[in-house]
């Protein structure tokens, strides 16, 4: 009779291929160095038909110089204006003029109804760049050839445009477990953020956007 096997029970750790994540890079379980890269976008809507052809025409030179390669992601995170209330909140206190008081009234009355919105969002772009290494000796080679990409990526990322430039900034350790969280379970990052780890357990499941919006909301007014 054949002895039943019990299954390994695993954890979220365990389904998630990353390994480890040190001086700005992930790297994963297959063996590759991913480096996360956040860029700024133009607004096309005011632009004139020969302007939104440029712009058109430099990101198509840009695909087309690509020697490997890459990934492009967007994603929708709800607006967070907790610094700039406070901030708002501060000048207020420390200002005597009543008509620069009742101004920042009306700001921050505005920027807690802003906040109070959950269809309030704002879209981050990212670029991934990956490179695979095969052993413990490749990583030093893989991790200077990655570094080499992404420098030239900057460069002919931030130089796409005659008219308009994009700015592209590496994420950081802590930048980049957060988009790992948001890629993972997109309505707990919204809930949990990283600076409130330690207050709050993680939780990871289906959750409604709504009641995620909600608690955020009840959680900001208590």
């Amino acid at each position: 009779m054949a002895k039943k096997q019990t299954a390994e029970k695993k954890t979220v750790q365990d389904l998630i291929p990353v390994r480890n994540i040190y001086d700005s890079v992930i790297e994963t379980t297959d063996n590759r160095f991913v480096k996360v890269l956040s860029v700024t976008a133009i607004n096309t809507h005011l632009m004139s038909y020969q302007e939104v052809k440029e712009v058109l025409e430099g990101y198509e030179n840009f695909l087309r110089s690509l020697k490997k390669p890459i990934q492009i992601a967007r994603v929708s995170e709800p607006i967070n204006l907790k610094k700039y209330i406070m901030a708002l909140n501060n000048r207020f206190q420390s200002t005597t003029n009543a008509h620069k008081r009742r101004m920042l009234e009306s700001y921050i009355s505005y920027a807690e109804h802003l906040q109070k919105d959950r269809d309030m969002i704002k879209r981050n772009r990212y670029v991934i760049v990956d490179e695979p290494f095969n052993n413990e000796t490749g990583k030093e080679k893989a991790m200077i050839e990655l570094r080499r990409r992404v420098d030239d990526l900057r460069l002919n990322l931030e130089d796409m445009f005659y008219r308009q430039k994009l700015e592209v900034k590496e994420l950081n350790d802590n930048e980049l477990r957060k988009y790992l969280h948001m890629f993972y379970d997109y309505e707990n990052a919204q809930l949990y953020q990283m600076e409130d780890m330690k207050e709050y357990a993680y939780v990871i499941g289906k959750r409604n956007l709504v009641t995620a919006a909600e608690e955020i909301r009840k959680r900001d007014e208590y």
